[in-house]
């Protein structure tokens, strides 16, 4: 059983067989997920892997901004470089279907660009509201050099936190809530 690149980690862990319970199965996330954090990295370092449009940002870039062919091959990088011990889990995740080449692979790279988009950092969270707005429209340059959505600002000690000037965003109500979402460019656009 597959799951969506957007599936909490529990229902990823459950589709390969795994719980968030049990220590041995949450160091194979770990691995798995650091052998991500590599490609995520090597998809940082050029702009080259970039969609036209977005060639003049800094890294780190948001998954939106990945050229698609260039994502597939960081889900067939994870699963071809994968260790003995992630091998057999990345290998349950080969599929033609809707979340091929390997949901797997595709599900922790979208994590991890997911989880260091600055729009989701909890730190840069606490101060929602309290930033200087970006101003424009689409993705810019913040003055630390990442790139950053017009919802959100850029504070002083490099923080993003929501600004004014691009509207505001959904996830306001998520970080006053306290409840963990994370902002996703494909439901939140």
């Amino acid at each position: 059983m597959s799951v969506s690149p957007r599936a909490s980690k529990e229902e990823f862990m459950a589709a390969l067989g795994l719980s968030t319970h049990d220590p041995q199965h949450e160091q194979y996330y770990r691995a798995m997920r650091d052998e991500a954090i590599s490609t995520y990295n090597h998809l940082n370092e050029s702009p080259s892997n970039l969609l036209e449009n977005y060639k003049a940002l800094k890294p780190p870039y948001f998954w939106h901004h990945i050229r698609p062919e260039r994502q597939r091959w960081g889900i067939n990088e994870i699963a071809r470089n994968a260790s003995p011990l992630t091998r057999p889990l990345f290998a349950r995740g080969m599929t033609t279907g809707e979340y091929g080449p390997n949901w797997v692979a595709g599900w922790l790279l979208y994590s991890v660009f997911r989880s260091r988009d600055v729009r989701n950092n909890r730190n840069r969270r606490r101060g929602y509201g309290n930033g200087v707005g970006v101003g424009g429209g689409g993705v810019q340059g913040g003055e630390d050099g990442r790139a950053s959505s017009p919802q959100m600002g850029v504070r002083y000690d490099g923080g993003a936190s929501a600004g004014t000037a691009g509207g505001g965003g959904s996830a306001g109500g998520a970080a006053s809530s306290g409840k963990k979402e994370y902002y996703d460019p494909v439901r939140n656009g």
